[in-house]
């Protein structure tokens, strides 16, 4: 189901989705169209591999951050108890019982099913239905960094003496930007491939911290209280509780289908599901 409210709510979400937005295009024609040719040349095979290979990052990467920004993961439209049940609560802002593991989100004005937190660069909270793309996306978007700094370190560096300045312009790729004297053009290139390597760096450590949490069976909340209600005791069923039941294939494309075992809302039933699952 799509979220009904698709616009960012507040300007750190704006500023955000914008900056991520323009920057998957920019990279990709950076990458494929002046970095590679530099080493391949631009008619012959392994240049066509090439941007095969960046081709299929590029959909894995826009593909998962779309279906994390337009996945409804709310209370909004579910059927929920009108009984307080033991670790349900009642949210006064939505104005009814919510099931266990979901917060009220004041960004997103709704209670949010097994909240992870909210992402300004989606610009929506990260829950029970979106999760899985939400990993994917930090997986393919490391992947990509890593590809693309391999080859930028290369490439920057043919243009970069081994003096103060051109150390400076590398490292401080903005101010050079504004203030150096090189051109706007090659400072500007400077400047994307400091942008993929931030994008590396940050993303490798999302992925492997939200991923850690994902094989121990927690969310944000749940790991800083330490909380284990909800730890299957096995990696393999906690995986696939976010990743649904062909968790296995969920990596080549958000295209594929994988229903997840539960609703999100009934959690007590957790572990007798998994175990009909096996």
């Amino acid at each position: 189901m799509w979220r009904k409210r698709l616009l960012p709510k507040t300007f750190a979400d704006y500023s955000a989705v914008i900056l991520m937005v323009s920057m998957f295009p920019i990279i990709y024609w950076f990458e494929v169209f002046m970095v590679i040719p530099q080493y391949f040349g631009d008619r012959n095979a392994i240049y066509i591999f090439h941007c095969i290979i960046s081709t299929y990052l590029l959909i894995n990467v826009v593909g998962n951050y779309v279906a994390v920004y337009v996945t409804d993961t709310s209370i909004d439209g579910k059927f929920l108890s009108s009984e307080l049940k033991p670790k349900w609560k009642f949210c006064a802002s939505c104005d009814c019982i919510t099931p266990p593991r979901s917060w009220h989100c004041n960004a997103c004005n709704t209670c949010i099913l097994k909240r992870d937190h909210h992402c300004n660069f989606t610009s929506c909270c990260i829950g029970h239905y979106n999760q899985r793309y939400f990993i994917m996306f930090l997986f393919y978007f490391t992947l990509s960094g890593i590809y693309c700094t391999y080859f930028n370190a290369f490439y920057v560096w043919k243009y970069t003496s081994l003096t103060l300045s051109g150390f400076l312009k590398l490292f401080l790729p903005l101010a050079a930007l504004v203030f150096g004297s090189d051109a706007f053009t090659l400072q500007f290139y400077r400047l994307l491939c400091v942008l993929t390597m931030v994008a590396m760096v940050a993303g490798s450590v999302l992925f492997f911290y939200h991923f850690n949490n994902i094989c121990n069976g927690m969310v944000m909340y749940e790991k800083g209280k330490n909380i284990k209600d909800y730890d299957l005791g096995n990696a393999k069923e906690n995986i696939r509780i976010v990743f649904g039941n062909r968790w296995y294939l969920t990596w080549i494309s958000p295209f594929v289908t994988s229903e997840l075992p539960t609703d999100g809302i009934h959690w007590d039933e957790i572990k007798l599901l998994t175990s009909k699952g096996k």
